[in-house]
């Protein structure tokens, strides 16, 4: 696991089954098993308080993250 600070935002980033995953909280790098839906199955990052994961590099990941949270930080929701 790997911790980063970027823009105020601290990030934690570790590897799991070929994904990269990239978190905000204090994550401990266990996927916690949520539920099976009909098109995959759903799992939580333990201590985490945003996730996002794939297989591109950080920065695209930090992207898709600023994506993911922006509605959030727009209302003031601090990571």
């Amino acid at each position: 696991m790997r911790r980063f600070e970027r823009n105020g935002t601290e990030f934690t980033v570790f590897q799991r089954d070929g994904e990269t995953y990239l978190c905000t909280g204090n994550p401990s790098g266990r996927l916690k098993f949520a539920f099976i839906g009909e098109i995959c199955d759903y799992c939580t990052v333990e201590g985490a308080t945003s996730v996002v994961f794939g297989d591109g590099s950080i920065e695209e990941l930090y992207n898709k993250w600023l994506s993911a949270t922006e509605f959030y930080r727009s209302i003031g929701v601090k990571y």
